[in-house]
């Protein structure tokens, strides 16, 4: 029962301005619209730390708030804003504190130069935050820098020990093939003393990035990548600081300043530094762009456009949506799509419609909505394909070969899917490239799942999309039927 005078939600939904988020469920996929500082409040019941003092509180909802507006687009794919999940931000019931704090600080924002700034935040730091561009490659932030912090750097370690057989099994479920793993080292560090990179004997691919490995095993179990491992007998012992990514605002540390005094604004500038703090009223929100599902029909009523975009009429069953003063226009990408789909439909014998195209504005756009590296130009997925910037693509090879190739994947991901990765990827090279590629020899092995979709870096990348070209190549010769392919 609230007390004489407590704010209840409906306040903060008045204090929101109109604005709402589309929430979607991770357990059914329901979606809940949800007003701002409502969102706000909740997510900070979710991620917040309860006994933290108010200006701790304080600084954790703006960086909240300022990753959700920043965000709002990152689902769009799947037909809402933000998940409900660690993959996005944690909402549970709001509390009484949780929505006087999202009141307190309604409408504040930090922006970066006039703009909204890319927040990150994470529980614990272990002593040292970490530099965002170390776990996204790509996302080079000037005020996402590692830094040291003090109320943190005598924190005491954990230890988590793993069974060989139950990693083997999880990087297996990663798409990792092998005999045995016989031993994991570091193979490199961050600037923060991170694990970048860790050497996997007896696997292959030999070789994972420090983040990747943490999300094959557990993200709970290994709390973060800031560890040393041993191998003991049939175990494996990590020992380590810190719980979670380390990027940005440290929970726990922001918590500890504002017991000695610190306030809100201090805290915030000791974990981005550089950025300024700005009232709603004086930043231009980006509007997540609208991407229909597979499961929606080109006939249903058109959602809001984000001032910023152009989409290309809807006159056929290809919705192309392009940054405002692109170099190249929505109804340019159509015409390259319509074109790359009906001479591959022809040659395939299957079709792909209704399809949704998105050409990013930024690459820091393209890796939030498809969680890919910087490398990848192109992700495609049931019939939605999400672009790398044009004068990006323009120095991979072209945006219309990029458009083709991602056709491509949209046409032959139907029939292949449940096959290896290789098999998916190596159609769509071998016939948006005019079936030009030799097949390799019988002792080529094919990439694993984990070369392709883990891959360390772009050389990486590429080598492995080679030889699934070249495999496919091999067993198109075998079979005479690219849907026998396996």
């Amino acid at each position: 029962m609230l007390a004489q005078g407590e704010l209840t939600e409906a306040d903060l939904a008045a204090a929101s301005g109109g604005r709402t988020l589309r929430i979607g469920s991770t357990l059914d996929g329901h979606v809940t619209p949800i007003p701002l500082e409502v969102y706000v409040s909740r997510v900070l019941a979710g991620e917040g730390d309860p006994r933290a003092g108010e200006a701790a509180q304080q600084a954790l909802a703006i960086a909240i708030r300022t990753y959700t507006l920043k965000n709002g687009g990152r689902h769009a794919r799947d037909g809402y804003d933000l998940c409900d999940s660690t993959h996005c931000q944690v909402p549970r019931p709001s509390t009484p504190t949780s929505r006087r704090v999202a009141m307190a600080t309604a409408g504040e924002v930090l922006t970066y130069h006039g703009d909204l700034a890319e927040v990150f935040y994470s529980a614990a730091c272990g002593g040292r935050s970490e530099r965002a561009a170390d776990v996204w490659p790509g996302a080079e932030y000037p005020y996402l820098v590692s830094r040291k912090d003090d109320v943190c750097e005598d924190d005491p370690a954990w230890i988590a020990d793993f069974a060989f057989d139950d990693v083997q099994r999880a990087l297996e479920r990663a798409g990792f093939e092998g005999d045995r793993l016989r031993d994991i080292r570091v193979d490199g560090r961050t600037s923060s003393g991170r694990v970048a990179r860790l050497r996997l004997s007896g696997m292959r691919p030999d070789v994972i990035a420090g983040d990747q490995f943490r999300l094959a095993v557990g993200a709970v179990e290994l709390k973060s990548t800031a560890f040393t491992v041993e191998k003991r007998g049939n175990l494996l012992r990590f020992t380590g600081h810190g719980f979670g990514h380390g990027v940005g605002m440290c929970v726990i540390g922001a918590a500890r300043r504002a017991a000695r005094g610190e306030t809100a604004r201090v805290i915030l500038g000791q974990y981005y530094p550089g950025l300024e703090l700005t009232p709603l009223s004086g930043v231009a929100i980006p509007v997540p762009i609208p991407i229909p599902r597979s499961n929606d029909t080109l006939t249903a009523a058109p959602a809001p456009r984000p001032p910023g975009a152009v989409v290309a009429p809807r006159g056929s069953a290809i919705s192309v949506t392009v940054p405002r003063g692109s170099s190249v226009t929505a109804s340019e990408v159509e015409r390259m799509a319509a074109a790359a789909h009906d001479d591959l439909a022809r040659k395939l014998g299957t079709s792909v419609l209704p399809m949704t195209i998105r050409l990013h504005d930024t690459l820091d756009s393209f890796r939030l909505a498809t969680n890919r590296p910087w490398w990848v130009s192109d992700v495609a997925e049931g019939t939605a394909i999400d672009l790398a910037p044009a004068a990006v693509l323009a120095q991979r090879g072209g945006l219309d070969a990029s458009v083709r190739l991602a056709v491509a994947e949209l046409l032959v991901g139907g029939p292949l899917a449940g096959r290896p990765e290789w098999v998916r990827v190596g159609a769509a090279r071998y016939f948006a490239q005019a079936a030009s590629a030799r097949p390799v020899s019988a002792r080529t092995r094919c990439p694993t799942d984990a070369e392709l979709m883990l891959a360390v870096s772009a050389t990486a990348q590429r080598e492995a999309e080679t030889r699934a070209e070249g495999c496919f190549a091999r067993e198109l010769a075998k079979t005479g039927d690219w849907r026998a392919v396996r």
